[in-house]
């Protein structure tokens, strides 16, 4: 299969408009090694930013705090982080799925933690957010469709998965315009994740009593 050529040329622009590249690495990730391979396309350089190593690395240190009720199916690092071009001052985006009927739940349980903790961005914090986390999507399980435009389409293949990464299959095979209008590679499409259909019991308890 070949890069669709309109796609990488709107992909790199969108990029272009974070002060980004659109690498060969990423774009094998995202169509394959052949397509790059026959391809007359030149991609950019890698860039390095020392920030995104380092927020990453304290998300990845995080997962236990942002992982609460034992309803969580992923989660992984959105926004300039994951792009590539976050700030020394940033707060770290991050994309949370859990179980169905549970998103309330969920960030209830992260509040009160956060009384105790604060590694979560708050009105409160004002321009004193850095490192930080922001939780700019929590959504179920049923609800990872989302609109097939550039901007998710670039949000879901920079996503830094640093929980439950095989789940993030499942995100791609529930938006088929990934594939069908961006011509994602089909091995992104696969899903290997079995998916929860009913609330746990013991959340099923608590909202009984």
């Amino acid at each position: 299969m070949y890069i669709p050529k309109k796609v990488v040329v709107d992909l790199t622009k969108f990029r272009a408009l974070m002060g980004c590249n659109l690498t060969e690495e990423k774009a094998r990730y995202i169509w394959g090694k052949n397509s790059v391979k026959n391809s007359d396309i030149s991609f950019g350089k890698e860039q390095t930013n020392e920030y995104v190593d380092s927020k990453i690395e304290l998300a990845k240190k995080n997962v236990k705090f942002l992982c609460v009720g034992n309803v969580v199916k992923f989660i992984g690092v959105s926004g300039s982080v994951a792009a590539g071009f976050a700030k020394e001052e940033d707060d770290i985006d991050v994309f949370v799925v859990v179980k169905n009927d549970t998103a309330w739940i969920y960030r209830a349980l992260l509040v009160f933690k956060n009384i105790f903790h604060h590694r979560i961005r708050t009105k409160w914090d004002g321009e004193r957010v850095k490192d930080k986390f922001c939780l700019n999507l929590i959504c179920e399980e049923r609800d990872v469709v989302f609109e097939d435009d550039m901007f998710n389409f670039h949000e879901l293949m920079y996503l830094v998965p640093i929980f439950n990464e095989k789940y993030l299959n499942y995100v791609y095979s529930r938006n088929v315009w990934l594939r069908e209008i961006y011509g994602v590679k089909g091995e992104l499409m696969v899903n290997r994740v079995s998916v929860s259909k009913r609330m746990n019991v013991f959340f099923k308890i608590c909202i009984l009593n």
